[in-house]
């Protein structure tokens, strides 16, 4: 349904302009004219509104708005299945939990590029040595003053130093790009796996679009991993072996259980699911600490098994802060000599 024009500023009963002009030309604007267009197009509305027509028959039953605006549907668009399948659909997905918070990397075009632009320095290289050695032989005071050295014809040193300058701004900035990229972790095989299946059950891209998933190996984990990432992911496998109504009452918060209908998507609560590890780990590390104690207390005699004890839980103490923990080596070896 479409509202009727506005009448031309020819007719006479219409709002006249809301800006008007001086006679030294400046522009003053008319706030009594605008108010006046305001209040003309509001009763074009309503008398609009009266003469269209009406659901079964009824003269006091107006045509319903349509039911989302786009504000509306932006700011309550929560759950994953609201939207729209295709990319809007997918990135709800990505958004809904850290742990899908992965692309490709694109290794191969970064060193591609990163080759390219270091043979464009290697040749830049190579006629700055060669000038250089052409001078040495016929210009040396040009080598040894760059006020002289500009004043040439052309400078010629000054125009390829400004080119090196250019090409290795581009080349420092691609090279910090490959680093930052590097220095990001692959997901978990797990995380990816899961984002993989979901492309291919709900296939919300035409099939040329989501060929991408298959590159693996290229895959970057843009959310940092937690301590113990596999040791998450193997909470998260126990928990579905619980009654689902439990499991999900328990480490499901009420926003992650709206976010979709999908019986095989399981989104739990990280900040549950981190208390409930942090908990299993803290256990394990009081148990790890003593259990030796218990066991030299009951054994009264025989030296060397006191030793093999003490030997084996003190093993035990640093796989387990080397497997649940991102603790790196010197440190891992100095809470094990503590």
């Amino acid at each position: 349904m479409a509202l009727p024009p506005t009448p031309p500023s020819s007719n006479p009963n219409s709002p006249t302009s809301p800006t008007t002009t001086t006679s030294e030309g400046d522009a003053v604007i008319n706030f009594d004219a605008d108010i006046e267009k305001q209040n003309y197009n509001n009763e074009k509305l309503t008398d609009f509104n009266k003469s269209a027509p009406r659901e079964n028959g009824s003269p006091d039953c107006a045509e319903s708005p349509p039911k989302y605006s786009l504000h509306r549907r932006i700011s309550e668009y929560v759950r994953i299945d609201d939207h729209p399948k295709g990319y809007p659909q997918l990135a709800a997905f990505v958004n809904s939990d850290p742990n899908f918070l992965m692309c490709r990397r694109f290794g191969f075009l970064h060193s591609r590029v990163l080759l390219y632009r270091q043979d464009e320095l290697v040749q830049l290289e190579k006629e700055l040595v060669d000038l250089d050695d052409e001078d040495a032989e016929l210009n040396p005071k040009a080598l040894i003053s760059r006020e002289i050295d500009d004043r040439r014809q052309d400078a010629p040193r000054k125009a390829l130093i400004h080119d090196i300058d250019e090409k290795l701004k581009q080349y420092d900035e691609l090279v910090l790009r490959c680093q930052a990229f590097t220095a990001l972790q692959r997901p978990l095989t797990r995380n990816y796996n899961s984002f993989a299946n979901w492309m291919n059950n709900k296939k919300p891209l035409s099939r040329s679009e989501s060929k991408f998933v298959t590159h693996d190996e290229d895959f970057i984990a843009l959310a940092d991993g937690q301590e113990g990432g596999w040791f998450d992911c193997f909470v998260e496998d126990f928990l579905k072996v619980l009654p689902c109504r439990l499991s999900r009452f328990l480490f499901t918060s009420e926003t992650e259980r709206r976010k979709t209908d999908d019986a095989y998507v399981h989104l739990y609560s990280k900040k549950r699911l981190d208390t409930l590890v942090r908990l299993v780990i803290t256990l394990l590390a009081v148990a790890l600490l003593m259990a030796p104690v218990v066991v030299l207390f009951s054994v009264e005699e025989h030296g060397g098994i006191k030793i093999g004890v003490i030997l084996l839980f003190t093993f035990f103490f640093s796989a387990a802060l080397s497997v649940f923990t991102k603790a790196k080596r010197h440190e891992v070896f100095a809470a094990t000599a503590a």
